[in-house]
């Protein structure tokens, strides 16, 4: 077994125990700034057109957008298509906004790809460079050199060299591990899909540049485009990470995609080289896979269509290029996809496969379908009442037809009593939580639980593993009524206190989190229920609108709500449950953390310690350890009545959050 997965393992072990803090080998201090909501000097935006105009119908995106929105695996957060460099489709799914930042994850792989290319032209690299070159002066003499791994390796991914994502969490010098590291094949010989690869390609251009990564991209690709608000993580020795770590708008992502449309080429100026970007996108390695059997320089050569490729990252984080129609596809999600095989990968290739006609001149302006397409999009978005807010299956009653260049919405007889009946259920539970509140809610103003496990936090884990950002754990919960009848959540985790404002009966508010000095903007929406023991429920699906990840924070109050003494005869917290139960998951992040959890093979470990692990694994510990990730990712936490000792400290009501509606 490789040291890096050994690291891998005992890190999985310290969460699992709910070690806290500084658990990582990793030297943490924050980096991510606090997103900006104001478009900054030499910001651009691309042209905004009809699909008709550019020869698309409208209904075509109607069609895949109540797809995406009516399939839960989708989870997909934003949608934008472009044609001949115009927008003609965008939609934010709620309670996302079109216009913030979200992670990349390795979609950022082929921006590095790019700089690379750059740089060759520039006459400071080739590649057939030998990395034990360029990094001469930091090789073990007994080590690297007996295998030549060039340039090329890395950008086709067929470098061989065993030390991989895991390595990111193993310590801070990722250069010397990589270049230490042993070899599963031969360079070139192979592909196998490997981050570091990526992040050895930006340690190059630090190590020829003497700037980082980040920053020569700013100055080569990023400005030049107009791309302002975008930031990208680096390792604890301040190099760019590469292969992930880049938070970026999708708007941004789009121009990408579209700057290799345009053979490198942007408002006049050669960015890119051409025919760096002809290399870059042409077959240059197999890779073995079904769904993308050729790579090119750190991007996908897809066969959806002739000369189709994409920027990938995982979790639902493309860039779809068309050549052949001059079309650009863009999505961010939160989904269970690594690579292009998710539901929403797949339903999106297979419509730009099989179900898109386009024209080579514009179709008549069909104002009935562009209508339909802008009802979706608002629907879906959540930011407009006056649409009809699609549930699941919501829009079965109101089905878009496609037609020959046109949508048209075909209503039910009974649609309008149907529509009627959804929105006075809706209202009576509007009616009813806000009942809550006033009578219920407000008792719980200014009590607090103190929490009897350690080790849980608000953030989700994949964010606490991918940014090295670990929590202090929940000490407490607590709960106040303010005077204009918002109500909170108060967090008490480490030394911070989260506040939260629960949004009741379909409302969504925004929050901040400051994690360690990282700031993170959260939606957070509340549903008052009741379970199967007519306990009362605080249902809270936290978003983490930067990210791909989605926390759900249910809170169960104990049906043993009664006036308390404090032992010295005083009754106290009338009616008050004195006890709490919290259950958190997160999506996503289960399956991908169970299954880093199974590749930790016992029979690796030599010796008497890998005789001892082989014997507990094969008794049954494996499937215990198992059982304890799976308790870990998807905690349950509970909390006692906090009866009064000293004041609490006075906590400063919030700015009013954004109402996202």
């Amino acid at each position: 077994m490789a040291r890096a997965e050994l690291d891998v393992g005992e890190l999985l072990m310290k969460l699992v125990a709910r070690e806290t803090g500084e658990i990582s080998k990793v030297d943490y201090h924050p980096q991510k700034p606090e997103f900006s909501h104001d478009t900054v000097i030499g910001e651009t935006r691309l042209l905004r057109q009809s699909p008709e105009s550019q020869g698309v119908s409208s209904a075509f995106f109607v069609e895949l957008i109540r797809k995406l929105s009516e399939t839960k695996e989708c989870n997909i957060h934003k949608f934008m298509a472009l044609r001949h460099g115009k927008v003609i489709a965008e939609c934010a799914f709620e309670p996302y906004d079109m216009d913030m930042w979200h992670v990349s994850y390795s979609m950022c792989k082929s921006i590095v790809g790019m700089a690379i290319g750059i740089l060759i032209d520039e006459g400071k690299l080739s590649l057939d460079e030998k990395i034990s070159d360029i990094f001469s002066s930091r090789m073990n003499p007994f080590g690297f050199l007996r295998k030549n791994v060039t340039v090329k390796n890395l950008l086709n991914m067929s470098s061989g060299v065993d030390f991989y994502e895991a390595g990111a969490i193993s310590g801070n010098d990722w250069r010397k591990s990589f270049l230490e590291a042993g070899f599963k094949f031969d360079p070139g010989t192979q592909f196998e899909y490997n981050s570091m690869n990526t992040y050895m390609l930006s340690a190059i251009i630090t190590e020829k540049t003497g700037e980082s990564c980040f920053d020569y991209c700013k100055e080569k690709i990023f400005v030049p485009l107009g791309i302002q608000r975008v930031y990208w993580e680096s390792c604890p020795q301040s190099i760019t990470k590469g292969g992930w770590g880049l938070f970026i708008r999708i708007e941004d992502m789009a121009k990408l995609g579209q700057l290799y449309l345009q053979n490198g080429e942007w408002d006049g100026r050669q960015i890119v080289p051409a025919e760096w970007v002809k290399e870059s996108t042409s077959w240059q390695i197999e890779t073995n896979k079904g769904d993308n059997s050729h790579y090119g320089y750190q991007l996908w050569i897809n066969d959806d269509r002739p000369g189709s490729f994409a920027y990938n990252g995982m979790l639902g984080q493309n860039v779809f290029v068309y050549p052949d129609i001059d079309m650009v596809v863009v999505t961010n999600a939160g989904n269970s996809d690594i690579f292009q095989t998710s539901k929403m990968a797949v339903m999106i290739r297979n419509a730009m496969k099989d179900d898109i006609e386009v024209s080579d001149i514009p179709l008549p302006e069909d104002f009935s379908s562009l209508n339909s397409l802008k009802a979706i999009c608002k629907s879906v978005s959540g930011r407009n009442n006056n649409f009809p807010v699609i549930y699941s299956g919501g829009w079965k009653n109101k089905a878009v037809r496609m037609t020959t260049g046109s949508a048209k919405l075909h209503t039910s007889s009974y649609s309008d009593k149907r529509g009627n009946f959804k929105s006075q259920v809706r209202s009576f539970n509007v009616r009813k939580e806000n009942h809550l509140i006033h009578e219920w809610l407000s008792k719980l103003d200014g009590r607090t639980y103190d929490i009897e496990q350690k080790g849980v936090g608000i953030f989700p884990l994949m964010m606490q593993v991918v940014h090295n950002n670990f929590t202090d754990g929940i000490n407490k919960i607590g709960f106040r009524l303010c005077d204009d009848n918002s109500f909170y959540i108060d967090i008490y985790e480490g030394m911070e206190v989260y506040s939260l404002r629960c949004g009741f009966g379909g409302k969504r508010y925004i929050s901040s989190i400051n994690m360690h000095g990282e700031v993170y903007e959260v939606s957070l929406v509340s549903y008052c229920v009741t379970d199967e023991y007519n306990r009362l429920v605080i249902r809270n699906e936290i978003n983490f609108l930067e990210e791909a990840c989605l926390r759900t924070f249910n809170i169960f109050f104990y049906d043993d709500a009664a006036d308390r003494d404090d032992r010295k005869g005083t009754f106290i917290h009338p009616s008050v449950p004195a006890r709490l139960e919290v259950r958190l998951m997160e999506t996503p992040g289960t399956s991908m953390l169970i299954n880093t959890m199974k590749t930790m093979a016992p029979d690796a470990l030599s010796g008497m310690q890998g005789k001892v692990v082989s014997k507990f694994f094969k008794g049954g510990i494996k499937e215990a350890i198992e059982h304890a990730v799976y308790n870990t990712i998807q905690p349950t936490i509970n909390g006692v009545l906090s009866l009064p000792s000293t004041p609490e400290p006075e906590l400063d009501t919030p700015s009013e959050p954004v109402d996202a509606k």
